[in-house]
């Protein structure tokens, strides 16, 4: 059987994939730089605008200023020079404006501004001496001093008329200049979007062609002949896997070139990758591999849950160096007639594809990094967003302390990772809280990294080092966003008192407390999918030297009901349940102290699920969980490193959750406690002793 004009086929539509997927991505780059150009000018115009709005009262004051002094015969070169200043510098930023804006609004103003130049330009334009001095008389106004005053004063009336009127079409301009960098924000999302989505259905398409390309070399390698020469010329490395999962005697010659080696006849599939991947994805790896050969075995779920569909290696090259590449594991069964008769495997050099994925995500983040940070910080309270970076500052230099810590010992180093993951847990918590995600995002990155470092079976100083440039790209961020919420906290004091629309600082940290967690129960809704009220009561008697602790206990047990109690509209709604979930949050005192109740109706513990989780985290042994009770299961969710979520997301899957919680309610005198009834509810019960503050207020 001929399969030469089908390979062509296939090799040609191949291509033509491939180039579509090029011209798919170019296209998405094209259109997303010109986005984000436009976008920076309407940034920039907005800065301008924002900054224009303080000028038409600095001018009424310096002319106030100009005018108290001639009637004093005062020197008024310094108040001249000012004003002269200040209408240049006017001048000058209308003019670059202009560039960016012709607007009604922009060109209104400019039009008023414009009436400015008659009455600015005799005053500004004076170089005379404004006094005479006689011994009769002493100082007195020359009468180019008169005449002078008279267009000062003339100049001060007519811009104490106008100041308000310009105000407010700059204010507008802001408005719409603002509207119009929301607009192309979201325009740029919604193109990347779209230019992923496009990839992936062309990834899916070319995916598809690989796998037909691979049946029929299989077909073809009854011929022995033309199945040398296939696997002589093909650009990934194919061999096959027998029941030992030892590496058979044919292989592609472009597996020497992936692994720098050639002696793969016989060859264990773990030992080719023992130097390449960490222990814990060799395990995971053969564990894979021995499941493609069981009968009941779906193919295209295996595909799914494959644990090398992007390998990430390192290389020597020619020079000596190491670089780093990409590869791509594809497993097929070859099925004889008593079942799997071999499994081929295919490695493909992925580099190029996913470094372009990471240029393009990178583009992304520059392009929107700006525009996400400046509209996540107006949409905080002022007050509630300088505590956050206050008390977020002080943990990154406790992260940093912990960082310069001595340490000799692994059992020392891995202290230090205990120390940093609880404290950027912590930080990502109460920014996930306040939907501060550039922060957020930061600091997940950091967790990252140490899950990272954790898996090491030994550690030194200079592994550490990588953490410190994270911490001050972190850092350098949060100076950022203070100088952002600095510059915004100034326009709103600037603004009128109706359209600042002052809030009252009501009761300080419980008002803030609550606001956190209302704006994190709609974030983490909208994030899951979820459907759920929060409802609050008593925080008003949190005791102050409790707030900060009962406040990262919350946003953490919020944080586990939206992703693992509350259960999606419709799974509530099979199970006769409304589908909006409860969540309630109770503060109260009791006969010796305080209790907070945390409760929801979501699908509750169950403990056979808790063992199960346990034991695949490894944290007790398959005889352990067995011989647990109830109430022994339902305390392994206060384990270090427990976690029911397989996949680490922004608010679950790390493992240092409720551990963290405990600790922390520990750390003040208190007590935890949990009761749950499986597809009813699950609560919290936290019990705190009378802090010193409500002691002595008693006494």
């Amino acid at each position: 059987m001929n399969f030469s004009g089908a390979d062509r086929k296939r090799q040609l539509v191949t291509v033509g994939v491939g180039t579509v997927l090029m011209l798919v991505m170019a296209g998405v780059l094209i259109a997303g730089f010109r986005l984000a150009t436009q976008m920076n000018a309407n940034v920039a115009a907005l800065q301008t605008a924002s900054a224009l709005q303080t000028y038409p009262n600095t001018l009424v004051a310096q002319l106030t200023s100009l005018r108290d002094r001639l009637e004093t015969r005062a020197y008024s070169g310094q108040a001249l020079a000012d004003l002269r200043a200040t209408v240049e510098k006017f001048d000058r930023e209308m003019k670059q404006l202009g560039e960016f804006s012709h607007s009604p609004q922009f060109e209104q103003a400019q039009a008023l501004w414009q009436q400015y130049s008659p009455v600015l330009d005799p005053v500004i334009d004076f170089t005379d001496q404004p006094y005479v001095d006689s011994d009769e008389e002493g100082s007195t106004l020359s009468p180019e001093g008169r005449t002078h005053y008279a267009d000062v004063k003339r100049a001060q009336l007519f811009t104490q008329e106008n100041s308000e009127p310009l105000q407010a079409l700059l204010a507008g301009l802001s408005t719409q200049l603002q509207t119009e960098a929301s607009t192309g924000a979201n325009r740029l999302r919604v193109l990347l979007s779209a230019g992923v989505l496009a990839a992936l259905v062309l990834a899916a398409a070319a995916a598809w062609f690989q796998l037909t390309r691979g049946r029929s070399e299989r077909l073809a390698r009854e011929a022995q002949e033309q199945t040398r020469d296939i696997l002589r010329t093909v650009k990934e490395g194919f061999f096959l896997l027998d029941a030992d999962y030892k590496i058979g005697s044919v292989w592609s010659d472009a597996l020497t070139r992936l692994f720098g080696r050639s002696d793969f006849a016989g060859l264990a599939f773990e030992e080719l990758l023992k130097d390449l991947v960490p222990p814990a994805t060799l395990a995971t790896a053969m564990k894979y591999i021995k499941l493609l050969w069981g009968e009941r075995a779906h193919e295209n779920l295996m595909k799914s849950i494959n644990p090398l569909g992007q390998l990430e290696i390192h290389v020597e090259t020619a020079s000596g160096a190491r670089e780093a590449r990409y590869l791509q594991f594809d497993f097929h069964r070859v099925m004889g007639p008593k079942g799997v008769k071999h499994v081929l495997v295919s490695v493909g050099d992925i580099t190029s594809s996913v470094l372009l994925a990471k240029e393009l995500q990178e583009s992304q983040e520059n392009a929107n990094q700006q525009v996400d940070m400046m509209l996540g910080v107006m949409h905080i309270d002022p007050v509630q967003l300088m505590s956050f970076l206050d008390s977020t500052e002080t943990g990154l230099q406790l992260v940093n302390a912990i960082l310069k810590e001595p340490a000799r010992t692994d059992a020392e180093f891995r202290k230090k990772l205990d120390g940093l993951f609880r404290e950027l847990h912590s930080i990502k918590g109460e920014a996930s809280a306040l939907n501060l995600m550039s922060v957020a995002h930061r600091t997940h990155a950091l967790e990252d990294m140490v899950t990272e470092l954790k898996k090491r079976p030994e550690l030194s100083g200079n592994d550490f080092l990588p953490l410190v440039l994270k911490l001050d790209d972190l850092l350098a961020h949060l100076r950022s966003v203070r100088e952002l919420a600095t510059r915004l906290s100034n326009l709103r004091e600037s603004a009128p008192t109706e359209a600042r629309g002052g809030r009252s600082s009501g009761k300080g940290g419980t008002d803030e407390l609550s606001r956190t967690l209302q704006s994190l129960a709609e974030r983490l809704a909208k994030d899951h999918n979820k459907k759920f009220r929060l409802s609050v009561s008593g925080l008003a008697d949190i005791p102050r030297a409790y707030v900060p602790t009962l406040k990262d206990v919350l946003i953490q047990m919020l944080r586990n009901s939206a992703v693992h109690g509350i259960e999606p509209a419709e799974v509530r709604r099979a199970n006769t349940k409304s589908d909006v979930g409860e969540v309630r949050i109770e503060f109260r005192k009791s006969a010796d102290g305080f209790e907070l109740m945390f409760e929801d109706d979501g699908a509750g513990l169950l403990p056979e699920q808790l063992k199960a989780a346990a034991v695949r985290k490894q944290i007790v042994t398959p005889e352990e969980a067995a011989a647990m009770d109830t109430r022994a299961a339902m305390a392994l969710i206060f384990r270090p490193g427990f976690s029911t979520q397989e996949q680490v997301s922004m608010d679950a899957g790390r493992g240092v959750g409720m551990d963290v919680v405990a600790k922390s309610v520990y750390a003040i005198g208190g007590k935890i406690g949990v009761t749950t009834n499986p597809g009813k509810f699950t609560r919290f019960k936290v019990s705190l002793p009378a802090s010193e503050e409500t002691s002595t207020a008693v006494a």
